[in-house]
């Protein structure tokens, strides 16, 4: 009997394009999927090995025997573990590719190393395409997983001249993790463009031809990224009568919950992503379809119609300003939690992993890598970074003309908020202070002597040392 190198566990559309791809690659590949439909799918497009039961796919593998499941994230994926377990030996390894709450991925590491056997989570970005040609791959878990499987899987991912862009980056769900918050700048970025196409077209009303040529002009200059690319092309689209597709597709957006997890980790970790968690939000209120309508025939807003000069470099400016937010922010958020999981992440190498086959790569990356390669401090005060300070006068011109033509430019806003943040030495939460132990006692500290201070604020201005 033939022996198989590698197993995919799952022939849906992501699991069916990796087999495609580890078998593209030389690789030995038995597959299996739980559903009749799905392998008898697989098995139409070709001369494949797939296997009918799960012992009979876990027996025609070489040992340690390596599955790599592609299913849905959540209790689906316990059940499949469930299953396999009490099939494999020793040693044996497990992968899982889908999108995992990282605190799951920590918990089966610790299930599978109670069986003696080994546990990867590893996130996987580029859909479809990426899955069949060369993703991206954040890779954590057990080491020895990593050393026992890691060159079959760098050999499917996607490759830049540095090298492959699959690595591992640290135990339990640090895989996990840093795919999380991949997904958390992808949200920001995404917004980001969404809220720029409302400024030119709403705030300066600018054509559909212009926008689609500002876009694809785009492409080929600093702010350059896979995002502004596809957007070109979707504003480019036309419909079967010739007008824009994009003006027939309903507003209201979905989300499968990596994005909602990156701003509960924000919250956790006390780190400051407001662009984040804007998109996350805008997503949300998206689905206040009716309430919209109806405010949109009560609620009135004094507007101006705007025109700028030279607004073709200005828009991209700021747009790559906010850009430059969008992934300083994950990136600090990374930081924190590496700090505070022991999972030691080099920042460096988990920002490589993202320069091709993933939904973030852009032109820019290289320069974040090496601006951390240099100093772990926020990118944006970061030598490589220097230009967001000249681009600042124009990020500002830009939400001025949002706010005055009454458009909702959430990711812009925070950009500025972030950025002035960012340069202010002295934050107004001195008052928060005051005000918190003038209705609770909560006490504050001073600048000019240590220790924690309690204030009468309302009968007199004596000062307590707590």
């Amino acid at each position: 009997m033939k022996q198989y190198d590698i197993a995919i566990y799952g022939l849906g559309v992501m699991g069916a394009s990796l087999g495609k791809n580890f078998i593209s690659k030389g690789f030995a590949t038995a597959l299996y999927g739980k559903s009749e439909a799905e392998r008898e799918r697989f098995q139409a497009e070709g001369e494949f090995a797939v296997f009918q039961t799960e012992e009979d796919m876990v027996r025609s593998l070489k040992s340690p025997r390596t599955i790599f499941m592609m299913v849905t994230a959540g209790s689906v994926t316990d059940e499949v573990m469930e299953r396999l377990i009490p099939l494999l030996d020793a040693g044996d390894i497990l992968i899982d590719g889908g999108n995992s709450h990282f605190k799951d991925t920590q918990r089966r590491c610790e299930r599978m190393a109670k069986e003696g056997m080994l546990f990867l989570g590893v996130g996987v970005s580029g859909g479809e395409l990426g899955a069949l040609l060369g993703p991206s791959m954040m890779a954590g878990g057990d080491k020895l997983a990593w050393n026992a499987c890691g060159n079959i899987l760098e050999k499917i991912a996607a490759k830049t001249e540095d090298g492959y862009c699959c690595d591992y980056l640290g135990k339990e769900g640090a895989g996990h993790y840093v795919k999380m918050v991949h997904n958390g700048i992808e949200y920001a970025m995404i917004q980001v463009i969404a809220d720029m196409y409302s400024i030119m077209k709403d705030g300066l009303s600018l054509s559909q031809e212009e926008i689609t040529r500002l876009f694809v002009e785009w492409q080929n200059t600093e702010v350059g990224c896979y995002l502004v690319e596809i957007a070109g092309a979707i504003l480019g689209k036309k419909d079967a009568d010739g007008l824009p597709l994009l003006d027939k597709i309903l507003d209201v957006a979905k989300q499968k919950g990596t994005g909602s997890w990156t701003l509960e980790e924000g919250i956790a970790r006390g780190v400051y992503i407001p662009t984040i968690t804007e998109s996350v939000f805008a997503r949300y209120f998206s689905a206040e379809k009716e309430m919209r309508k109806t405010g949109s025939q009560i609620l009135q807003a004094k507007t101006e119609t705007i025109s700028l000069e030279n607004h073709g470099e200005k828009l991209r400016n700021a747009l790559y300003l906010s850009m430059v937010a969008c992934y300083a922010q994950g990136i600090d958020l990374i930081a924190k939690a590496s700090e505070v999981y022991n999972w030691e992440i080099n920042l460096p190498l988990a920002v490589s992993l993202w320069k091709e086959g993933c939904i973030i790569r852009s032109k820019m990356l290289p320069d974040i890598q090496k601006a951390l390669e240099k100093s772990s401090k926020n990118i944006m005060l970061s030598e490589e970074f220097a230009v967001v300070s000249k681009y600042e006068a124009d990020l500002r011109e830009i939400a001025v003309i949002a706010i005055k033509a009454g458009i909702a430019v959430p990711t812009y806003l925070s950009v500025l908020s972030y950025y002035d943040n960012c340069r202010t030495e002295k934050m107004n939460v001195n008052m928060v202070q005051a005000l918190r132990d003038c209705f609770g006692a909560h006490t504050y500290e001073r600048i000019d002597m240590e220790g924690n201070f309690h204030t009468d604020w309302i009968g007199g201005n004596e000062n307590e040392n707590e």
